[in-house]
């Protein structure tokens, strides 16, 4: 399903018309009507204006489908996010990056150490 499909089911879920929301975005009186009836898509901006129109619609939902399509406070959008960010492999990102930092970490400890033998070594010639 398209964003313009989500928008139109978010219209007849609220029971409002398209042409009342496309009025509140400040859009043409059937602009979504006609993106919709010609599988079209929506610009960012109409985006924008619709989720800060619309605080109740969920964004992820809006955008990507997942989750639910209306929220009951801001902290549901934490945790759509979270949803969203797990489904997609965001965390599995991170944790290679932890990984990563570990294994850093242990290549910096072992250069410590060489960088101690090599000191060592070092006042050894000089004192001999």
């Amino acid at each position: 399903m398209k964003i313009i499909h989500r928008i139109l089911k978010f219209i007849q879920n609220e029971s409002i018309s398209s042409a009342q929301l496309n009025n509140s975005i400040g859009l043409g009186k059937d602009a979504l009507q006609l993106a919709g009836s010609e599988d079209g898509s929506v610009s960012t901006d109409v985006l924008e204006e619709i989720c800060k129109q619309y605080p109740q619609l969920n964004p992820i939902w809006l955008v990507t489908g997942k989750g639910e399509m209306l929220i009951d406070d801001y902290h549901e959008i934490g945790k759509a996010i979270e949803n969203v960010e797990s489904q997609d492999g965001i965390y599995n990102v991170i944790a290679g990056k932890d990984i990563e930092i570990q294994l850093l970490k242990e290549h910096i400890e072992g250069l410590s150490e060489l960088i101690k033998v090599k000191n060592k070594l070092i006042d050894e010639y000089k004192n001999a």
